[in-house]
This record gives structure tokens, C-alpha cells and sequence, in this order.
């Protein structure tokens, strides 16, 4: 009962954010294979959100479902998610050394207040995400072996598809492990000043 209420609850609370929550596979980050789960997903990818009785009916019975949100405009969420907190602390270094013009100030103040400031989750492979409002200031961005740069090792963009979302549990060989919301707050707006990650991706 008490994990139906977690995410009953949660799912209201991404709601009242403005965020578009839809069902996903339990144990898994794949979309439900059901009919009634595909349609959720469709419904979602038009920027629908999930009716209060369709929340409770879906996630009081299927126990054990995780939940997805809708990245991009529809969703009106973007992510950045670090591999740990070493990476974050040196990419605060680096930036700490960027000129102080006045994005750079805003970005420098946007790091050090992270961790407050906005929608916080520690994922099941400790990778650490921030939660903001969709913005095109975060293009979708994954790390490669021939990545040119060290600025933005460790870091990656989703700003479209979708994401597994807290309190959902993944399995991964014989373990499960959870999505673990660490600051419940709303996504806040990332700054329009900075424009670091547009320019160090069109590089």
C-alpha cells in the first residue's frame, strides 16, 4: 500500500508542476506494453495529463508500474544529469575561471545554488539530475569517446523523449534500485543568459 501512495502522490505532485506523467513498464525504463498503457504514452506525447482517476485506477492496481515524463516542449521539461558529484564539483571549477561577464555571473550563481533551487533525483546509477523548465538553451546532449572537449565531460542534456522518473524502481541483473527524488521542488527556469551549452555543442 505504501508504494501505491508514493507514487500516487508524486504523480499529483508532477501534475501540479506542469509536468506530463504517463505509466512505464514495472522494473523497466520501457513505455507499457498494453494497449492502455501505449494510449496513456500517445496521450502524453500531445502534452495530455493523465486524469485524476486514471492515475489512481492505473497505479493503484498495477503496484509495482514505474512512471515516464515527457521531455521537450510538450512536457515542458529539460534534464541535466551529471555522472556524480565530483563531476559537478569540477565543472563548477571550470566555470569559476569563465569571465565574469553577465552570463557568466548567472551561470556561476545557477551552479552553486543547484542542489536548492530546483527539482532534484538521484538515479539508480547515482547519476544526479536537475530539473528544469523546457528550455532550448538545453539541447539534448549524450557524452562520447570522440567528444572534442573536457568541458562538458560527464554531463549530459535530455531535452526530448522521455525519462523514468521517481519513485520508480529499475531492475538491473539481480538488483532493483530506485529513482530517488532528493528535492521535491518545481523545475525552475534555466536562465536565458546562458548560453554555454549551445555553444560548446556546436562546436
Amino acid at each position: 500500500m505504501e508504494n501505491e501512495l508514493e507514487m500516487i502522490q508524486t504523480l499529483f505532485g508532477y501534475q501540479s508542476f506542469g509536468l506530463i506523467p504517463f505509466p512505464c513498464a514495472p522494473f523497466k525504463e520501457d513505455i507499457h506494453n498494453s494497449s492502455e498503457g501505449r494510449l496513456l504514452y500517445h496521450k502524453a506525447l500531445q502534452g495530455i495529463q493523465m486524469k485524476d482517476e486514471e492515475i489512481y485506477k492505473w497505479f493503484g492496481e498495477k503496484k509495482l508500474d514505474n512512471c515516464g515524463l515527457i521531455l521537450g516542449s510538450k512536457g515542458n521539461l529539460s534534464v541535466i544529469e551529471f555522472e556524480n558529484d565530483q563531476i559537478i564539483q569540477d565543472f563548477l571549477k571550470t566555470v569559476e575561471n569563465f569571465e565574469d561577464s553577465v552570463s557568466n555571473i548567472i551561470f556561476k550563481n545557477l551552479m552553486h545554488n543547484l542542489y536548492e533551487s530546483t527539482t532534484t533525483v538521484l538515479t539508480p546509477e547515482k547519476k544526479i539530475q536537475f530539473w528544469f523548465e523546457y528550455s532550448s538553451k538545453l539541447p539534448s546532449y549524450k557524452p562520447s569517446k570522440e567528444q572534442k572537449t573536457n568541458l562538458n565531460k560527464g554531463i549530459s542534456i535530455y531535452s526530448d523523449g522521455y525519462i523514468v522518473a521517481p519513485p520508480s524502481f529499475v531492475r538491473n541483473n539481480n538488483f532493483v534500485d530506485q529513482f530517488e527524488l532528493v528535492n521535491g521542488k518545481k523545475p525552475i527556469l534555466f536562465p536565458q543568459e546562458i548560453d554555454f551549452f549551445e555553444n560548446i555543442l556546436s562546436v
